[in-house]
C-alpha cells in the first residue's frame, strides 16, 4: 500500500505540474501576441478625393470681380494637399504633405536653394537638404528672401553667411550647390528678440520684449517702428506677406492683421469662428483666412469684400 501511495502521490504532482506549464506557456503566448499587436503601427488612413465645393457656379463670378487668380495649396487635417485653381474652383491636383500638417503644426520654413528648417525641441533647430541634416542650438528659423538662414539665440539675431573670417568654424550646407557657411550676428539687430519674420533682405519684422510686456518691430528700413505693444500679452507666429507690405500674428491665441509702414491692428473678414491661418496673392493684394469651416478670399485693403468658400482645412499657400 504505502509504494501504490507514493506514486500516486508523485503522479498528481506531475499532472498538476502539467497544467500549470500549460497555463504559463499559453499565458505567455498571449501576452507576447497582445505586445506585438500593441506595438504595431496603424496604416495611414487612405488616401480622398478633394473636398465637396457648392456653390462654385455662383462663387466664381465673384472671384474674378477680386481679381483672384493663381493656385491655392490647401492641406486638410489629414495631411491631404489639393491644388485649387483661382478663379475657376478647378481642383487641379492632390497628395500627401510630406511635412507635418494638421491643426496647430507648424511646418518646416523653407527656401528656393532647396533646403528646409525646423525647430526640433525648444532649443534646437534641425536644418535639411535631402539626405542631408544639420542640427545646431537656436529657436525660430526664418529665411531672408535670398535664401540665407537666421535664427535667434539668447536673444540676439544671427544668421548663416557665406561670408565667413578666417577662423570661423564652416559648415557646408548641402543646397542646390554645397555653400560653406558660418554663423555671424546681425549687426545692429535690437537685444530681447524672440521671433523673426523677413520682409526684405535688409528689412524684418520681429517679436521683442520680456513676457508680459511684448511688442511687434519693423526693423531696418531708418528708425525702429513699433507696430504694436501688448501688455500682459503673449506674441507669436509671425508671417509676412511675398511683398512685405503686411504682417500676421497671433496675441495670446487670437489672430491680428498689420501694416508693416504704420501702427495698429488691421481689420479682417468677420468671422466667429477660430482662425486657423493666412495665405497671401504672391503681389499683396489679396489674402485668404482660414477658419474652421471656410476659406475666405479678400482685398487686404477691403475685407469687407471677402468670397467665403465653403472648405475645411488646415493651411493654406497661395501661388
Amino acid at each position: 500500500m504505502r509504494p501504490l501511495l507514493t506514486w500516486l502521490v508523485v503522479g498528481s504532482l506531475l499532472v498538476v505540474g502539467l497544467f500549470a506549464a500549460r497555463d504559463a506557456i499559453t499565458g505567455g503566448s498571449r501576452t507576447v501576441t497582445k505586445a506585438a499587436a500593441d506595438t504595431e503601427t496603424a496604416p495611414p488612413p487612405p488616401a480622398q478625393g478633394p473636398p465637396a465645393l457648392p456653390g462654385r457656379e455662383r462663387l466664381v463670378p465673384r472671384l474674378e470681380e477680386l481679381g483672384a487668380g493663381g493656385a491655392l495649396y490647401l492641406t486638410d487635417v489629414r495631411c491631404q494637399r489639393f491644388v485649387l485653381s483661382l478663379p475657376s474652383l478647378r481642383w487641379a491636383a492632390s497628395g500627401r504633405e510630406p511635412t507635418d500638417c494638421g491643426l496647430w503644426a507648424r511646418p518646416p520654413v523653407e527656401s528656393d536653394s532647396g533646403i528646409a528648417a525646423k525647430q526640433v525641441n525648444a532649443d534646437t533647430i534641425e536644418v535639411t537638404s535631402g539626405g542631408w541634416s544639420y542640427a545646431f542650438q537656436g529657436s525660430a528659423p526664418a529665411f531672408k528672401p535670398d535664401g540665407t538662414l537666421t535664427f535667434v539665440r539668447d536673444g540676439r539675431l544671427y544668421e548663416w553667411t557665406a561670408r565667413c573670417p578666417a577662423k570661423a568654424r564652416i559648415i557646408r550646407f548641402q543646397e542646390l550647390h554645397d555653400i560653406p557657411r558660418c554663423v555671424e550676428p546681425i549687426v545692429r539687430a535690437p537685444r530681447g528678440l524672440r521671433e523673426v519674420a523677413w520682409l526684405a533682405n535688409d528689412r524684418y519684422a520681429a517679436v521683442a520684449g520680456p513676457d508680459g510686456a511684448m511688442s511687434v518691430l519693423v526693423v531696418g528700413d531708418g528708425p525702429e517702428r513699433r507696430l504694436f505693444t501688448g501688455v500682459g500679452t503673449r506674441v507669436g507666429a509671425l508671417e509676412a506677406s511675398p511683398a512685405g507690405r503686411y504682417l500676421a500674428a497671433r496675441l495670446d491665441g487670437a489672430f491680428a492683421l498689420f501694416r508693416t509702414a504704420s501702427p495698429g491692428i488691421r481689420p479682417l473678414p468677420r468671422t466667429d469662428e477660430l482662425v486657423r491661418g493666412i495665405a497671401w496673392s504672391p503681389d499683396d493684394r489679396l489674402a485668404a483666412l482660414v477658419t474652421e469651416s471656410s476659406v475666405r478670399v479678400f482685398p487686404v485693403a477691403r475685407p469687407q469684400r471677402s468670397v467665403e468658400l465653403p472648405l475645411s482645412v488646415a493651411a493654406a499657400r497661395w501661388r
